[in-house]
């Protein structure tokens, strides 16, 4: 399975906006799932400009399962092309989420089968990240974990943010912790507000990748508003690209190690995120900076 789900803590730190600009950058096919139980549909209303769904969707789905249909053969239908078709570029696919108020509350049976089904993606060499809104005092679904191989937790760099990581983080790193193969980590979004990425990672313990404070490149994912001239260039997008080649590179390199080890008969966990070990990771940029993208 290849299944990336992005979670936050406080409101609004970034997490839609970091999934989608993940999905816009990944290096291979890719559906963006908005799983977020408290409906917004803020990528169908921000970067999709309000594009109608015709009934595709997980609500949509809630019925589906009801009837006894198998959700891994219609998965298709309920998706929404994420960016214009492009032969020489990944496809990327967009699957809405909740409709109305409540819709969420319906599907806990469904988020099981579900999750299967997109886990199974990964046999047609297509990836799956996950917005799954808020952690909050319930945590994420079971099954969204229990399929997940990176659970990224999305926060700012203040205070307030961090705060709140520290009451709600140890229990996000115990429920990945009951997942062999599911890794955790931070994204910190505009880090040196004041607490830089290495900071917060030292601090938690927790691998950080960074995110720049870009709020008029972020406007473009977040509301549609048109983007800058060779924004695939700038800081923004160029922090995506470094993030999700790490993360698919960070699964292709597990599953040669599991098969190297299964090939002699022997089953071992992956290798789980550490503490720091010093290592800083670079990005060069056009304009001339060298930023950090992540601590490992």
């Amino acid at each position: 399975m290849a299944v990336f789900t992005l979670a936050s803590i406080t409101g609004a730190p970034g997490a839609t906006t970091t999934a989608l600009g993940l999905a816009l950058a990944w290096p291979r096919d890719v559906v963006l799932v908005d799983a977020d139980r408290t409906a917004s549909q803020a990528v169908l209303a921000g970067y999709l400009h309000d594009v109608k769904t015709n009934g595709r969707g997980l609500t949509s789905l809630t019925q589906l399962w009801r009837d006894g249909i198998d959700l891994a053969s219609d998965l298709p239908k309920h998706m929404i092309q994420l960016s214009d078709p492009d032969i020489t570029a990944p496809e990327r696919w967009f699957m809405p989420g909740f409709g109305r108020p409540g819709s969420s509350s319906l599907f806990e049976p469904v988020w099981p089968e579900l999750m299967d089904a997109l886990a199974s993606l990964d046999l047609s060499n297509t990836d799956v990240i996950v917005d799954a809104g808020r952690w909050g005092s319930q945590g994420l679904p079971a099954a969204v974990i229990a399929n997940t191989r990176w659970l990224g937790v999305v926060t700012r760099s203040t205070l307030r943010s961090l705060a709140a990581l520290r009451l709600y983080l140890p229990d996000v790193t115990a429920a990945a912790g009951a997942v062999t193969s599911c890794t955790t980590g931070l994204v910190v979004i505009g880090p040196g507000a004041p607490y830089s990425a290495h900071e917060i990672a030292d601090h938690f313990a927790c691998p950080a990748d960074e995110v720049p404070w870009q709020p008029d490149d972020a406007s473009v994912l977040s509301d549609g508003v048109p983007g800058r001239p060779r924004a695939d260039k700038r800081p923004l997008a160029r922090s995506y690209t470094v993030i999700a080649q790490r993360l698919r590179q960070s699964v292709d390199d597990w599953d040669a190690q599991f098969e190297r080890v299964g090939s002699r008969g022997v089953r071992t966990s992956p290798a789980r995120s550490e503490p720091l070990s010093g290592q800083i990771a670079t990005d060069a940029y056009d304009d001339g900076e060298v930023r950090v993208s992540a601590y490992v």
